[in-house]
């Protein structure tokens, strides 16, 4: 399972996302499921305009390339490089809607994040998967919570349903 987490504080939102989707679409990334959006006041400081989030579920299959040159490497480390992959197509996505990124946390256009890319760990400069500040954030949480079971696992934070009771406790 992937999940990605969608924000956006400037302009209309929806059509941030209904562009992103279709980006998506052009690079063979299907979107299974989606939360409805969730408005909520910005964090961390920085951003002045409310924000519109959601998550989504996709599908990002293996291409007939990747299939035959990736075929010697372990799984864990073929799924590494997908969520590479698929975190370069993101910014891509970004930067076609004309996201700034001058400030961090400041308003954007358009924000997708890798949430959760199966059950792999990453841990790098550019990349951290499942992302870090899942456990602070009720506009992802409530949202993806829509989309699974709620006794759903995310890897390495627990269950969905316990982290959104930690946030409302």
């Amino acid at each position: 399972m992937i999940f990605i987490g969608l924000g956006s504080s400037v302009g209309d939102a929806q059509a941030y996302f209904d562009q992103a989707q279709k980006l998506l679409k052009i690079s063979s990334i299907e979107v299974l499921q989606q939360s409805k959006p969730l408005r909520n006041p910005p964090q961390g400081g920085v951003a002045k305009n409310e924000f519109t989030n959601a998550v989504w579920e996709i599908a990002f299959p293996e291409t007939k390339w990747e299939k035959i040159n990736w075929i010697l490497l372990p799984k864990w480390r073929r799924e590494k490089l997908k969520a590479l992959k698929l975190l370069k197509i993101l910014q891509s996505c970004e930067n076609v809607c004309a996201r700034s990124r001058e400030k961090r946390w400041d308003d954007r256009t358009l924000d997708l994040d890798i949430l959760m890319f199966h059950a792999i760990r990453i841990n790098s400069h550019h990349l951290t998967i499942p992302h870090p500040l899942i456990p602070e954030r009720n506009f992802v949480l409530l949202p993806w919570q829509e989309l699974v079971d709620k006794n759903f696992e995310i890897p390495k934070f627990g269950k969905i349903s316990d982290l959104i009771q930690r946030l409302n406790d």
